[in-house]
């Protein structure tokens, strides 16, 4: 449940189309990301900040990568079928505190996305 000082965000889609517009920063911080990732990691994971515009576009304003540690297990079930089980564990705390920053700074943005 949220804090009263914290903002929700849901959608009820009102039709089968959705558009969004991803700003410059965006873009080049989720490129950056990936291009400085570990040599080990297959991919980066952040969060994606903005607002809903009134028309019902998602504007996606700004970003941060989020630390995470991947892993994944091969195991034979009973009909020696070969099954992977990949978790992956979020550093929330670091989430947090980034999204207080950057909350601080524009209050207004919210997470859009993953």
């Amino acid at each position: 449940m949220a804090s009263p000082d914290q903002t929700v965000l849901q959608f009820f889609p009102l039709s089968t189309s959705l558009s969004a517009k991803v700003h410059p920063l965006v873009i080049f911080n989720i490129c950056d990301c990936f291009v400085r990732r570990p040599d080990q990691a297959e991919r980066v994971i952040g969060t994606l900040l903005g607002s809903v515009l009134s028309d019902g576009t998602v504007d996606v304003r700004n970003s941060y990568v989020v630390p995470h540690n991947e892993s994944s297990d091969q195991i034979m079930d009973a009909v020696m079928v070969t099954v992977i089980r990949a978790e992956v564990a979020l550093d929330i705390d670091y989430h947090h505190n980034m999204l207080a920053s950057h909350q601080k700074v524009n209050p207004k943005e919210v997470i859009v996305g993953w």
